[in-house]
């Protein structure tokens, strides 16, 4: 995928939202919709055409051009799966996660970004409703506390060799040491 600003990719992103509500896209709609001035728009839109992402005639509507579109699709994609991470599992309200997921979408590593479809797709695929860690996390990330379920640390816990439950059958020691994630922090 050509490499793009954050702020072209927000007007593809914009355009293509845009005009899937089944309108003509015009420069007013996109400014308003960006919060941006029209000549700002405008200047945005001029280069995009350049590019060959954008068709525009001056006072015209805009449309992608078919390598515009995969662009935006791409972008669209990445910005609703960021969406849904910070809202659903994280437990941000949707103003909060749509706003973050502007601001982490055009920073984001691919190999991040996979990462993070990745455990979507796991989270739908998986056939517990939540599994409990993720249960665990709802509660801890809405209470500050451990529910009654998790084990805990100190007089009476369960060792941690025994907290298998959470890891499906694998003991935390070869977990911690084969896990993918370790050293992409």
């Amino acid at each position: 995928m050509m490499k793009l600003s954050p702020s072209k990719e927000d007007y593809l992103k914009a355009v293509l939202i845009l005009g899937s509500k089944g309108k003509f896209v015009r420069i007013t709609d996109l400014a308003n919709h960006l919060a941006v001035k029209p000549p700002s728009a405008v200047a945005a839109i001029k280069q995009l055409a350049r590019e060959g992402l954008v068709y525009h005639e001056p006072y015209g509507h805009i449309e992608l051009t078919d390598q515009g579109f995969k662009i935006a699709k791409v972008i669209h994609s990445r910005h609703k799966a960021l969406v849904e991470f910070l809202s659903r599992f994280l437990g941000l309200d949707k103003k909060a996660a749509e706003r973050d997921a502007c601001r982490v979408e055009h920073n984001l590593s691919p190999q991040a970004m996979k990462r993070i479809v990745k455990f979507l797709q796991f989270l739908e695929a998986c056939p517990a409703h939540k599994p409990r860690c993720l249960a665990a996390y709802c509660h801890y990330a809405a209470t500050n506390s451990l529910p009654d379920s998790c084990p805990r640390l100190g007089k009476g816990a369960i060792p941690k060799k025994n907290w298998e439950w959470c890891y499906s059958g694998m003991p935390v020691e070869s977990r911690e040491q084969s896990s993918p994630y370790s050293h992409e922090v």
